[in-house]
This record gives C-alpha cells, sequence and structure tokens, in this order.
C-alpha cells in the first residue's frame, strides 16, 4: 500500500534528503515514520476487510434463514374444521387454498364418509332425503375438484383426488329411499335415473380425469423400463403375426363345405396349438401391463398414507 498523507490524505510524495515530503501540504516524513504509517493503513485495510466479509457471510446467513421462513410462511396452511358428524360439515366458505389439497381431500372424504353412513343407518329414507344426500354429494365432489386445480401437475394426487370423487358418485347413485304401496308395505326404490351426481356445471363422470392422470404416471414407468417396452412391442408385433396365421386356418375351415366335417376337424386340430401360443404371447403382455398397473397402485398406497382414499 502507498504511503498516505495523514494531514491531507494525498499520496503523492517526493524523497528529500532522506525525508519522504508530500506534495499536497509539505508534511515531512522520516523513514520510521513512513514505515509506521504505511504499516498502520495496512493493519486498517484488512480490519475493514475482514469487517466487511463478517458481515457478509452475517447477511448471507440472515438471508437464507428468512429464505427458509418465507417457504414455511408460503406453505402454512390452516387445518380444516374437526368433523364430529355430518351436520359439522360446512362447505360455504371453506377456503381449498388455505388449507391445502391434502386438508381438503382429507375433510371431504371425511364428510362423505359420515354423510353416507348417517344415511344409511335411517330405516326408510325418503326421496327427498336421498336427493339431499346428492346435493351434499355435490358440495363434496367441488371441494375435491378444487383441491386437485391447486396444483393441476401433481399427477398423482389429482388421480387419487379424481378417484375419490368417481367413490363418491358411484356409493351415491347405490343409494335407495322407500315409499308406501298401495297396501301400506315399504318399496325399496334406486335414485331416480334423471338425478345426476355430479359437479353443477361438470359433466358427471370421473373418467377422462381419472385416465388422463394415471397415463402420465404409466408413462413415468415405462420411461424408466425402456426393457420392458421394447419386449412388449416385441410381443405385439408376435401376436399379430400369430393372430393372421390363426385368421387364415379359421377361413381355410370356412371354406369346407357344411357337410365336410372330417376336413373341418383337421384344421381345427391345426388350430389349437396356433391358438394356445397366441393365447402365452398375450399373457406375457398381460404381465408387462401388471406390472405398470401395480406401480400406480403402489404409488397410491404410498400417497394413501396421509392421504384419505374411499373405497366403498
Amino acid at each position: 500500500m502507498a504511503l498516505t498523507c495523514e494531514l491531507c490524505g494525498s499520496t503523492d510524495f517526493v524523497k528529500d534528503n532522506g525525508l519522504f515530503v508530500c506534495q499536497g501540504c509539505g508534511t515531512k516524513y522520516t523513514l520510521q515514520e513512513a514505515q509506521r504509517q504505511i504499516a498502520a493503513q495496512n493493519q486498517a485495510a484488512q480490519a475493514q476487510v475482514q469487517a466487511q466479509q463478517t458481515q457478509d457471510a452475517l447477511n448471507a446467513v440472515l438471508n437464507a434463514v428468512a429464505g427458509v421462513a418465507n417457504a414455511v410462511m408460503s406453505n402454512v396452511t390452516q387445518a380444516a374444521p374437526v368433523l364430529n358428524n355430518a351436520s359439522d360439515f360446512a362447505p360455504s366458505g371453506f377456503d381449498v387454498s388455505s388449507v391445502g389439497a391434502r386438508e381438503a381431500n382429507n375433510y371431504a372424504c371425511r364428510a362423505w364418509q359420515m354423510l353416507l353412513n348417517e344415511y344409511k343407518q335411517l330405516e326408510h329414507p325418503t326421496e327427498a332425503q336421498q336427493k339431499r344426500l346428492v346435493t351434499r354429494a355435490q358440495e363434496c365432489l367441488t371441494i375435491l375438484d378444487d383441491a386437485a386445480m391447486l396444483d393441476p401437475n401433481n399427477d398423482l394426487l389429482s388421480l387419487l383426488i379424481y378417484e375419490n370423487c368417481k367413490e363418491i358418485v358411484d356409493s351415491a347413485k347405490h343409494t335407495y329411499h322407500y315409499i308406501k304401496d298401495e297396501e301400506g308395505n315399504w318399496k325399496r326404490k334406486s335414485l331416480d335415473y334423471s338425478v345426476k351426481v355430479s359437479i353443477p356445471g361438470q359433466r358427471e363422470s370421473f373418467d377422462s380425469k381419472i385416465e388422463a392422470h394415471r397415463k402420465v404416471i404409466e408413462q413415468r414407468y415405462l420411461d424408466a423400463h425402456p426393457d420392458e417396452v421394447f419386449q412388449r412391442e416385441k410381443l405385439v408385433a408376435q401376436a399379430e403375426e400369430i393372430n393372421g396365421r390363426l385368421n387364415e386356418l379359421k377361413n381355410e375351415k370356412k371354406s369346407h363345405g357344411f357337410f365336410d366335417f372330417s376336413g373341418k376337424r383337421e384344421v381345427k386340430d391345426r388350430m389349437k396349438p396356433v391358438e394356445d401360443e397366441l393365447r402365452g404371447v398375450r399373457g406375457q403382455i398381460s404381465d408387462l401391463d401388471r406390472k405398470v398397473d401395480k406401480y400406480v397402485d403402489q404409488c397410491l398406497r404410498e400417497l394413501g398414507q396421509d392421504h384419505i382414499r374411499l373405497d366403498f
């Protein structure tokens, strides 16, 4: 570091008769004074650098803590209302975004379990009570659909939610109400076909949404198992070739006259090993397909450890 004048701050010095003369103000420094001055300036500069490094490190820690805090706060969700019985279910004013997809799913599913259980305990539920149950089912479906929309790219969670929707629809459709006939006897009746168990304004079935999300998860498995994909393609091609031979034999069998029983029997005998071969290849294809199904089911079981999965 260059010598700096204590009086004027100039670094412009000229050596004259063993002294260092400041060209800014004329102050003179001996060699020893100049060395002490430079050492002091170096020490001060080093202290400033260390202080800045310490401050930078502290700022980095504070920023990291603030980032974690913000991330935690952004993920903090309110707890869903506690359900002690079906009458506690209050969908109006229920904010799905404030509780998160998991809590919303569990809230709606738990509510439906209670609603359906209480309905089944009624000795002779009326048609009006059954339609009221359908309305409550639609409220549960709306909450579930909103929950899936919080993260539409989470295909596994969306699949679980929409499968729950389908369970609600199916279980609501299979309820009964009762009326009295002319003789005063109770008669059980199914839900009227005109009553749709669906989210108002949407289609009744959730099959298309289930299929779309399931295909994405299946593709994830296939991408990770290219050997199985290649093997399946070979088996499919093999099955098509075998099926072609089998169709030729079928046509040959048809070509025999009605009373040519021996000719038909001879062709049928030749068809049997071809049919067995085709059955075996199709069985191998089914085995590979079941691996994909097992993967999806396993993913759902793992997710179901803290997400309610309905199964009626």
